[in-house]
């Protein structure tokens, strides 16, 4: 008997304040399902302890981010508290080709100028339960001063008051049950019917 046809990854977006735990919860995502990818980003911050370069990031100077922009290979980009984040573009074309899911972390405005160029993304906001609990997590990070913590924290009231845009918000209360939700959203995206058309056919002619 034949196989179905395979469907060509779909693309997700995890968007949210800083702090909120996109990271941790994108991890456990792809540890409870290794065939999905993950986008790795191109930033000129510089790495934080444990952070491994092209694991975490791809970590470039400004000049360098500056050429790949000049060159097309960054899909979209952000300057977020100074330092510039961008999503090369043929790693995530290459992963959708091969038929995985490719997840992404990127910035609230990152997510919305992915989708002035792929109609097809799925949007997920990754809320916080309260902004005490946000400025918690900041805290507890350890990898900024206070000024750096309160810069994020304003900019990230701007982009909660963005969370309408996105087709799923998540709260982040608890990991186990964040990641059920966010399991849950992408199943439910492979069978929206949209995405299955055609399956009629091959099913009728077998």
């Amino acid at each position: 008997m034949s196989e179905m046809p395979r469907q060509r990854g779909l693309l997700f977006c995890l968007s949210g304040p800083s702090g909120v735990g996109k990271g941790t919860v994108i991890d456990e995502v792809r540890r409870r399902r290794p065939q999905v990818a993950h986008s790795i980003s191109i930033t000129t911050r510089p790495p934080r302890p444990g952070e491994i370069e092209g694991v975490h990031y791809y970590f470039r100077t400004p000049e360098q981010f500056h050429q790949l922009l000049v060159e097309g290979e960054i899909l979209e980009h952000d300057n977020y508290c100074g330092n510039y984040y961008g999503t090369p573009r043929s790693p995530l074309e290459a992963m959708r080709d091969e038929g995985r899911d490719v997840l992404m972390d990127i910035t609230v405005p990152g997510s919305l100028a992915v989708m002035e160029n792929y109609s097809d993304v799925v949007m997920m906001f990754l809320m916080p339960p309260t902004l005490t609990e946000l400025r918690n997590r900041l805290n507890k990070r350890g990898t900024e001063n206070d000024s750096v913590v309160e810069q994020r924290l304003l900019k990230g009231r701007i982009e909660i008051n963005k969370a309408n845009l996105f087709k799923y918000v998540v709260i982040n209360d608890e990991l186990t049950a964040t990641v059920d939700r966010i399991l849950a959203i992408m199943d439910a995206e492979h069978c929206r019917y949209e995405r299955l058309k055609g399956l009629e056919a091959f099913v009728l002619s077998h």
